[in-house]
């Protein structure tokens, strides 16, 4: 029986280490736990691609989530684009108000429409909930820059949201 080769083992070290957090933030991020094994399976094929410039064990999750997010929202732009229709609606109950699901649609549509470096820390800290620092290690920016994008962000959802309410109200 021959030893795995370095790269193949450093794969599996990274896939045992890490594919639950990455199952979890696909599936937080596109809601399906069917779409979340498949984007979880492609986002470590792009990790194996990309091995060689994959950084050591201290930054190898950041990195990761970096490419599971970038995949999960660009999975979910074009989906949108698609525009298909929803196979099946979540039930309603008393633990998911009305008022979420429209909260929750309401910034799917503002992401959805926003520029991808402003999606991802916007996604990382309006969804996720991480601090503006791990934010900006997970990216590679400075925290400047995640509250710099941050507000960009929040400036255009609140044109959206202008925009939303003067057609409503023409509706």
């Amino acid at each position: 029986m021959g030893t795995i080769p370095q790269p193949l083992g450093r794969m599996a070290q990274l896939y045992a280490r890490y594919s639950p957090a990455i199952y979890s933030r696909c599936r937080h991020i596109l809601n399906n736990p069917v779409a979340a094994e498949d984007a979880t399976q492609e986002v470590f094929l792009r990790v194996l691609r990309h091995l060689e410039s994959a950084p050591d064990d201290s930054a190898a999750l950041a990195w990761i989530s970096r490419i599971s997010t970038n995949y999960c929202l660009n999975t979910k732009r074009n989906q949108s684009r698609r525009e298909e229709s929803v196979a099946e609606l979540p039930e309603e109950s008393s633990e998911h108000p009305e008022g979420e699901y429209v909260a929750r649609d309401l910034a799917e549509r503002v992401l959805a429409r926003s520029p991808e470096n402003l999606r991802a820390p916007a996604t990382l800290y309006y969804v996720d909930g991480l601090e503006q620092q791990h934010i900006a290690d997970a990216l590679g920016v400075s925290r400047r820059t995640v509250i710099n994008r941050l507000g960009v962000f929040a400036e255009r959802a609140r044109k959206y949201l202008a925009r939303e309410d003067i057609n409503s109200r023409k509706g």
